[in-house]
């Protein structure tokens, strides 16, 4: 795999800390889709549906993007891919993983960090949708690390041409523990209200029988305990965090993949990263600041903003469709 030539993400000074970059990342106003493309289902073995939405390009590839623990597809990230996918010409496919957005109602079962087996049936769909376009998928933070189990053997049996992923929490326990210490409690809140909101939601639709006693201020690291593992069919969060952490699986990944994070993300530990056992097919990015997701630049990069993040993206699918052709 080729390193990427890149101009380094500068953090503004209102913005040089990973909790000022993850934060104000979202509080700016973002570049928004005009239309979201058409509409399609992909239906899971076990009954659950999830939501899709395809925006057409010109060029041979189609790049299939997935969002982070509690995002759907209208999430700010979600849709800077899509626009800088359009520049490029190439087909975008936005994906809701089970019981996220519109598809709130067509899941009895939880989406988690492990659920390859989701991300390749989207993928063999597009395969029978597209067949003669190349496959590229970009996984963003919870998305990332389903993406990298993947590739790496973990569920699942389709997997794309190419990847890239965004801030995955390759190891699951210590981001959960991270989470629920200091100021990390606000994105542990944020991520459990959401959830706790979606579980309620299916028992009161009838979805589920079971009611899950989930108290206000629960923490993922308890949330996954007390839901999460047994809903999903693990034995406890221990289970569910073993096997579903990217990190036991990166060694074996075959596919050409462009992984970024970054030293400050104050809740993806990158000495995760540092002692991972990367294959030769991955190409590992560190940015020294970027938050979560944030990656907000002092200067417009070539791309004519300040989203260090969008740019990245850009380059690295102008490098895998080298590496394609």
């Amino acid at each position: 795999m080729q390193r990427l030539d890149l101009i380094p993400c500068k953090a503004p000074f209102w913005a040089d800390s990973g909790h000022g970059q993850t934060l104000w990342s979202h509080f700016l106003k973002s570049p928004e889709l005009e239309n979201f493309g058409t509409q399609f289902e992909v239906d899971l073995p076990d009954g659950d549906r999830l939501f899709c939405f395809h925006i057409p390009g010109a060029s041979d590839t189609v790049v299939s993007v997935y969002h982070g623990l509690s995002g759907d597809v209208t999430s700010d990230y979600m849709q800077r891919t899509a626009l800088v996918c359009q520049k490029l010409g190439h087909s975008v496919v936005l994906v809701n993983h089970r019981g996220a957005g519109i598809g709130a109602a067509y899941a009895r079962n939880p989406y988690h960090s492990g659920r390859a087996e989701d991300m390749s049936a989207v993928l063999k769909k597009l395969r029978e949708m597209f067949p003669a376009k190349k496959q590229i998928a970009v996984g963003f933070s919870m998305s990332a690390n389903i993406l990298l189990c993947l590739l790496g053997g973990f569920r699942g049996e389709v997997k794309p041409d190419a990847a890239i992923t965004v801030n995955a929490p390759i190891d699951l326990m210590q981001g959960s523990q991270l989470l629920k210490t200091g100021f990390n409690r606000i994105y542990d809140l944020r991520f459990v209200l959401r959830l706790r909101k979606n579980v309620e939601e299916k028992f009161r639709q009838g979805l589920i029988t079971q009611k899950y006693d989930i108290p206000a201020w629960s923490t993922i690291w308890d949330m996954d305990q007390i839901y999460t593992a047994p809903a999903a069919g693990f034995k406890d969060r221990s289970d569910y965090y073993q096997n579903c952490s990217a990190i036991h699986y990166l060694s074996k990944i075959q596919t050409p993949t462009y992984v970024l994070t970054a030293q400050d993300d104050p809740f993806v530990s990158v000495e995760n990263y540092m002692k991972a056992s990367f294959s030769k097919s991955t190409m590992l990015h560190v940015e020294a600041r970027g938050g979560h997701m944030g990656y907000l630049a002092k200067q417009n990069t070539p791309l004519g903003s300040v989203r260090w993040l969008d740019y990245y993206v850009h380059e690295a699918l102008q490098s895998l469709k080298q590496v394609l052709a």
